[in-house]
């Protein structure tokens, strides 16, 4: 019986949805000139309710460091508010784990931190047409390294992307 209940429940939630999921691919430049990728999935639960599982890494070094390597998964609620036929926006909230590695110019030593935050963002979607549109974003990663003698003020704390969207 648990099991006819589940079932008509995820039946009707996705009749309800525009899609049941999403697949994305996005740029993003942080706010010290950092260039990271991103790529998510996302399931609609209820409606236009859903569910993102995201995955971000940094593609180039910093300029301060001979290496860097940063690495966030996050999983996120998401809510899309239908504006108009071809506009959309998105917030989400989740939480995200970051992985953070760090070799310094001219030293041996290697910085690493791993943790997880709060993060909140929100999206701006075009649909371009019923399965592929495109966004703008905004993510604020709060202050999530802790490193030892780094200034902060050099770290990607916030993300401008843009990229996008398939429907499924």
């Amino acid at each position: 019986m648990k099991k006819i209940i589940l079932g008509l429940i995820l039946t009707i939630s996705l009749s309800m949805a525009n899609s049941f999921a999403q697949l994305g691919l996005g740029y993003s430049q942080g706010e010290n000139e950092g260039n990271y990728a991103t790529g998510f999935a996302g399931l609609n639960v209820f409606g236009n309710i859903g569910l993102r599982l995201e995955y971000t890494k940094n593609v180039d070094n910093h300029a301060e460091f001979s290496k860097e390597d940063i690495s966030r998964y996050g999983v996120f609620a998401t809510y899309t508010l239908p504006l108009s036929s071809s506009f959309s926006i998105t917030p989400k909230a989740g939480l995200t784990k970051t992985d953070g590695e760090f070799t310094f110019k001219g030293v041996a030593d290697e910085v690493s931190d791993s943790s997880t935050e709060f993060t909140y963002g929100l999206e701006i979607n075009y649909h371009y047409n019923e399965n592929v549109g495109l966004f703008i974003g905004y993510t604020d990663y709060g202050n999530e390294l802790d490193l030892k003698n780094i200034d902060k003020d050099k770290m990607d704390t916030q993300n401008y992307m843009f990229g996008i969207k398939v429907d499924l």
